[in-house]
């Protein structure tokens, strides 16, 4: 499990965020502003590392690698529960492919402080880069089942306990989803949390 930020160069934005348990709209989202562009492509998006969105790279997948992550929603999900399946799994694909360019394809510390090493993820940067994955496999008409919430927080400075996450809604029902890989490994499927069990299992 990864646990961290670079608490100095984010309390301004965490500053910004209030309560413990919140869901925030991608339009009011104080990281997702700061880090995020609202209308990523595979093409050109940004992804953020080394804690914090501390460094920012614009990528640009190829054709076949864009081939591989639609490849993960074939064959086409019979219901939510296996749609979820495959956004994990597309995530990781993502997060092979920009860990290639960023050199953050390697075993996160699990250190709540990074000091410079520019290969390592934070929550900020996982929550962040994960709403434009999910974000691009919605434009791309690849959701059929769900829909992209903001990002979620939970904690507070004061215990030094947040995190951060992106968030799936489940179109018929209105249930919403944690897709976290601040809780794994870079470039494996992240876990998939029902969001009111992510608020409470930090």
């Amino acid at each position: 499990m990864r646990h961290g930020m670079n608490i100095w160069a984010t309390i301004g934005l965490l500053l910004g965020l209030s309560g413990c348990a919140s869901v925030y709209d991608p339009a009011g989202n104080n990281f997702l502003n700061s880090f995020a562009r609202p209308d990523p492509a595979p093409g050109n998006f940004f992804a953020c590392y080394g804690y914090g969105c501390k460094y920012k790279a614009r990528i640009a997948l190829t054709l076949e690698e864009w081939r591989d992550v639609q490849g993960e929603f074939d064959p086409a999900p019979e219901d939510a529960s296996a749609e979820r399946k495959q956004v994990a799994a597309a995530v990781a694909r993502f997060e092979q492919y920009v860990g290639r360019r960023t050199g953050t394809l390697v075993h996160q510390q699990d250190s709540r402080l990074n000091f410079g090493d520019p290969t390592q993820l934070d929550c900020v940067d996982d929550s962040v880069n994960t709403w434009t994955y999910l974000t691009m496999l919605a434009r791309s008409g690849l959701l059929r089942y769900h829909g992209v919430a903001g990002l979620a927080h939970r904690g507070t400075l004061l215990t030094l306990d947040f995190s951060n996450t992106a968030v799936l809604v489940e179109k018929d029902n209105g249930e919403r989803f944690a897709i976290d890989p601040w809780l794994g490994e870079a470039g494996v499927p992240p876990p998939v949390i029902p969001l009111e069990l992510w608020f409470t299992s930090g």
